[in-house]
This record gives structure tokens, C-alpha cells and sequence, in this order.
């Protein structure tokens, strides 16, 4: 992705249009430490923001392939409703996505194209194992092995499998093959993701059913904002917040409808393999409303806010539940008439501070607060302003101008280089039946030969990060076009062999085990096995790849082909003469009224946190 230097643009004005609840981003996403640093959130919202405008492609095609696209070739996405619903085969992921809005108009909703019917609900409600049992009587703990009807050995939780295998038998009934359709969700936001966006969405799932299936927005990103969105009938999670960090979730809808089974399960968070990481979460002015059963939220590993939710789901199981290595501020919080324990939770290292709720609750440990200026309102005052214009939801309306008005613009700082990587959705053919990989700067490679085709390769670890590789055949000639007006000045290759292990042969080639494997000619260079400047291919392992650079004469086209075995890569690129040097945020001492990012006067600040000041973005010394 771009490495890109963002810099403050002018405000122009304070940030009145704060009318209703459209707000900016603020919360754990917008600090770069424990300490409440600044981050600029800005969602790709540049000041010569790339955006796209969909609208759903109706007629029964499904939209996920259109939606991938845009999201990889622009910074800002419009999803707009005015076609009717868009529809999603299975989820989009999202892989070492960087900088990006994604925002709802005209009632916007993303709906997976499997969904629960009456009659599936039905057919679950009625299952029975061999002995008679219903799954709902089932546990839901006991662990229990099996085989499901594809042939599959599984050990899960005795309620899970005997679902699992009942779902299996009905979508043999209706396809012929035995199948889970556990990709029913909408949104994956992978690891290496960074600075995204998500408001005034609709996210309509399949019904909840504990298939270990898709969650309706699965976060494992950083800094990541979503606000407004409505969450309905997730599959497995609603919202759940695995290995990201550095995330605010608000003014968020989450309910169920009669569709929905079992499993109304909406936002896990933490669970992270032997306490590794601490995720640092904002949860504040959500709804969780009907049908919600657990999790709301369910929380481990994490450093967490949660302030002014309204919990109105009577009947449920537990409420927020805060377990093992936590640290929270739980404080403003409203739970209906109805709603079973609305705090609950259990286990080692734990510190949370309770205050203001309308429900009773102890504190546990040392006092806990947060680093970033935020407002609270009264927990009496939850339920009317959740529920109010501009409340819980995709509320925002269906101009997309004011829905981007609160987020930051930014200055995009000319990349002096550029990670060129595989994403699903952007490879086609060009008129000659040749295929091409567009890239979200305009830059492109073409495979200039008809019978080797393109696929994803593993992901390939480039500084700490992952990025998926391409994987194309031996010897086909690749040709990389710079966007309009750069000229490459050096390419750097990180790849690996793709060779399984049972294919390795020492008797037929000695040295390596396969045949031995360069780029063979790279920007006009020619290089054999044995000549100066060639780079041997060695590493099998994607998480130590072999990294290769060549120096180009500066060009717009530049070509490459390797030899040998068959290479997966990514490519970072560097231009000329294409940094413009670095523009910093002043730090200041104002002598005017400051004000935070929601528009609201304050007469204190801290060192380091970015505020409004005479009509500028500024950081205060």
C-alpha cells in the first residue's frame, strides 16, 4: 500500500455542522498510544479524495465482486440504496486495506444472499440426534467429536456440531451437495488494515445460527471507526473485535428478527492466544435492542470504554461482560426493564470502574479513566437521544456531503514508493484477452501471455506486514505501467518458491531440490544463473521471503520476467523525484477558545491532543 505522510488541512471553520449526533471520529481510534497521542482517523478522506459512487446491480447478480473493486481503486465509497439492496455472495475482505471511507446513502443495506427461511427455522427447531435429542436442548459447552455428512471429523461444543449437521442436510436438500454457507457475512477487516471508515450502513445478515459461520463485520484491523450502521440477523458475531486495535464502535444499531435461530451472540471481543496483546476499544452510544441474547459486549485482553449505551433487550441471557485481563470504564449506561445483568463477568486481572449507569454495579481494582476528551450524558438521557433524529443506526440521511463532513481532510504527501499486491476482484482482461491486475493508483500489470493466468498466492510478510502475493506461472512475461506522469527508479521484488515439499527432488537438481529460480530480465537488465548481479531464488517460507531490488532507468513501463520454478511475490515500487518533502501539524499554545473534534468548547486540554483553534486543526504543547 501507499506509505502515505498525512498532513492537517485547514478547517475553515469550526466544526458546527455538529448538528444532531453526525460527529467526528474520537475514542481509542483516534489515539496512536496509551498516552491519548493523535491520530488522524481520516478514512482516505484526502483532499483529492479518489471516490466511487455504486449502486446495487439488482436482477439477482450478486455485488460483493463490484464492492471489492471499488474499495481497492478509490478512497472513498458510496454505496447507494436508490437500486434496491445490495447482495453479497459472501463476505468482501478487506487485506492490507489502508485509508478508506465506506458510506451508506439512500438507505443503503448489504444483505447476504443466504438467508434463514421459515421453513429452515422450522426444520432446526424440530432436529434431532440419533437419540432424541432436540439441539435445543443441547450443550452448548460440552465438547463432543464427530462426523459431518461431507465426510468431515470435528470437535466443537455438542450443540454446534448436531447444527452444523442438520444445516448440512438441508442445503443438500436444496443443492445436491453437502455444504455450510458460512460465509454469510459482510465485512472482513484483516490484519494489516489500517485507518477505515464504516457510517450509515444497513448490514442485513442471514439469521443467527451457531454454525461457527461469518459475522456481519469481523475487525482485525487498526484504527477503525464505524458509526450509524444498523446490524441485523448476524450469522455468528455482529461486530467482532479480533487482533485489531485502536478501534471506536458508535451510535450503532444491533437487533434480531424472527429470521435468526440461535447464536444472537453480537460482539466478541478480545480473546487473544495467551494474553499476547491488549486491545484498546471505544464502545459508546450504541443500541443493543431485540433478540440480542449475549455478548453486548463480551470482552477479554483489552483496555475498554464503554459509556452511554442503552441495552433494550429484556429477556437476555448476560449484558456487557468483562472477564479476564481487562481494564474498563463502564459509565452512563442505561438497561431497560427486563434486561438480565447488565454487568457481569469473571476471571484474573481485571480493573473496571463503574459510575452514573442506572443499574448497580461494583467497581473492581484501581481506578480506571481515559486518555482522549469525550462528552457523557446523563444515563437517564440515553434511551431518548439513542432513539431520537440522528440516533442509533444508519440516521445520517442521504446526503453524502454531510455525512463526510465531520471527517478529517488531509493532505495525501507524494509516496516515494509503493507495495503492489494481489487482491481479489481487480484482475480482468484487456481487449486482447490478456490478463491485467489494476491497481488503486492507476498502476497496472499486464501478463503478456494468453495461456498463464493469474492467482493469490500466500500472504508475504514485507516490514512486519502482510501482503498477498501474486502468483503467476514460470517464464511469462509480466509488464508493470506506472500511474500517468511516474517514472519507476527501482523495483524491489519479496517473493517465494511455490513448490510443495513432496516435489522437492535433490537427485534431479542437487542444489536447491528444484530447479534453480531468478528474475531473469527486470526493466531492460538480462541476467543468467551465473552473472553479475542476479538474484537466486531460494525461500519456500512466504514469512521470510527472498528480497530482491533492481535499479531502472527511469521509465513509465517496465517489464519482468523470472525462470526457474514458479514465484509468488509482491512488488514495492519507487518513483522519481516523487517526495515533496514533509509538512508537519503545529503544535501550539492558542490564545483563542479551543474546541474538541465534536465542536464543543473546553477549557482544558493535554499535551499532544489535536483540537480545533481559530478555525485550524491544531496540537496542543
Amino acid at each position: 500500500m501507499k506509505k502515505l505522510l498525512l498532513t492537517l488541512w485547514c478547517a475553515g471553520a469550526l466544526i458546527t455542522a455538529t448538528a444532531g449526533n453526525n460527529i467526528a471520529p474520537w475514542g481509542w481510534a483516534t489515539c496512536a498510544d496509551e498516552a491519548g497521542s493523535a491520530y488522524v482517523l481520516n478514512g482516505g478522506n484526502f483532499s483529492d479524495a479518489k471516490t466511487k459512487t455504486l449502486k446495487a446491480l439488482g436482477g439477482g447478480q450478486t455485488d460483493d465482486a463490484q464492492i471489492r473493486q471499488a474499495i481497492a481503486q478509490n478512497d472513498i465509497v458510496i454505496l447507494d440504496g436508490s437500486n434496491g439492496d445490495f447482495v453479497l455472495g459472501e463476505y468482501v475482505k478487506m487485506a492490507s486495506t489502508k485509508n478508506k471511507t465506506i458510506i451508506g446513502i439512500n438507505n443503503a443495506r448489504l444483505c447476504t444472499k443466504f438467508y434463514l427461511t421459515a421453513e429452515d427455522n422450522a426444520y432446526l427447531k424440530n432436529y434431532k440426534d440419533a437419540n432424541g435429542t432436540p439441539l435445543a436442548s443441547m450443550s452448548s459447552t460440552d465438547q463432543y467429536t464427530g462426523t459431518l455428512p461431507d465426510g468431515t471429523t470435528l470437535t466443537c461444543d455438542r450443540r454446534a456440531f448436531y447444527t452444523k449437521e442438520a444445516l448440512m442436510k438441508l442445503q443438500y436438500q436444496k443443492t445436491g451437495t453437502y455444504s455450510l454457507p458460512n460465509k454469510a457475512g459482510i465485512f472482513v477487516i484483516e490484519t494489516s488494515s489500517e485507518n477505515i471508515i464504516i457510517r450509515n450502513l444497513s448490514l442485513i445478515g442471514p439469521g443467527a445460527v451457531d454454525i461457527d459461520g461469518a459475522d456481519l463485520i469481523t475487525n482485525q484491523g487498526q484504527h477503525v471507526w464505524i458509526d450509524h450502521c444498523t446490524f441485523v440477523d448476524s450469522q455468528d458475531g455482529a461486530l467482532d473485535s479480533k487482533l485489531c486495535d485502536w478501534a471506536t464502535y458508535t451510535y450503532n444499531h444491533f437487533y434480531y428478527t424472527t429470521r435468526s435461530y440461535s447464536h444472537a451472540y453480537t460482539c466478541g471481543c478480545g480473546w487473544v492466544s495467551n494474553h499476547s496483546m491488549v486491545l484498546h476499544l471505544t464502545f459508546a452510544r450504541n443500541i443493543w435492542g431485540q433478540g440480542c441474547q449475549r455478548r453486548l459486549p463480551q470482552v477479554d485482553d483489552a483496555y475498554i470504554h464503554l459509556v452511554n449505551n442503552y441495552h433494550n433487550c429484556p429477556g437476555n441471557s448476560v449484558g456487557m461482560t468483562l472477564n479476564s485481563y481487562v481494564k474498563a470504564l463502564v459509565e452512563g449506561n442505561f438497561a431497560a426493564t427486563g434486561v438480565n445483568s447488565p454487568l457481569t463477568g469473571s476471571g484474573a486481572n481485571r480493573q473496571i470502574t463503574v459510575n452514573g449507569n442506572n443499574f448497580s454495579a461494583s467497581s473492581v481494582g484501581s481506578t480506571v479513566t481515559m486518555p482522549y476528551e469525550y462528552t457523557k450524558i446523563s444515563a437517564a438521557s440515553v434511551p431518548a437521544t439513542l432513539t431520537g433524529a440522528e440516533g442509533a443506526g444508519a440516521t445520517l440521511g442521504n446526503d453524502a456531503a454531510y455525512i463526510m463532513a465531520n471527517i478529517p481532510t488531509v493532505t495525501r504527501e507524494a509516496a516515494a514508493s509503493t507495495i503492489y499486491y494481489f487482491i481479489d476482484g481487480i484482475v480482468g482482461e484487456n481487449a486482447s484477452g490478456l490478463s491485467v491486475a489494476k491497481f488503486s493508483d492507476g498502476a497496472t500489470i499486464l501478463l503478456n501471455k494468453k495461456d498463464k493466468a493469474w492467482s493469490k498466492g500466500t500472504n508475504v510478510i514485507v516490514n512486519g506486514d502482510k501482503y498477498t502475493s501474486l502468483k503467476v506461472s514460470n517464464g511469462a512475461e509480466n509488464i508493470f505501467t506506472a500511474p500517468e506522469g511516474k517514472k519507476v527508479i527501482s523495483i524491489t521484488f519479496y517473493s517465494y518458491i511455490n513448490i510443495k515439499e513432496e516435489n522437492i527432488n535433490f537427485a534431479s537438481y542437487p542444489v536447491y531440490g528444484f530447479r534453480t529460480s531468478f528474475w531473469k530480465s527486470v526493466g531492460g537488465q538480462t541476467f543468467t544463473a551465473d552473472s553479475e548481479g542476479v538474484h537466486i531464488l531460494k525461500s519456500r517460507d512466504p514469512e521470510d521471503p527472498d528480497i530482491a531490488t533492481f535499479n531502472i532507468t527511469p521509465a513509465n513501463v517496465v517489464s519482468f520476467t523470472n525462470t526457474g520454478e514458479q514465484v509468488c511475490f509482491v512488488m514495492e515500487v519507487t518513483y522519481e523525484n516523487s517526495s515533496t518533502g514533509v509538512s508537519t501539524i503545529p503544535y501550539i499554545q492558542s490564545n483563542h477558545k479551543i474546541y474538541n473534534l465534536q465542536g464543543q468548547e473546553t477549557k482544558t486540554t493535554r499535551r499532544g491532543g489535536l483540537y480545533i483553534s481559530n478555525g485550524k486543526k491544531v496540537i496542543m504543547n
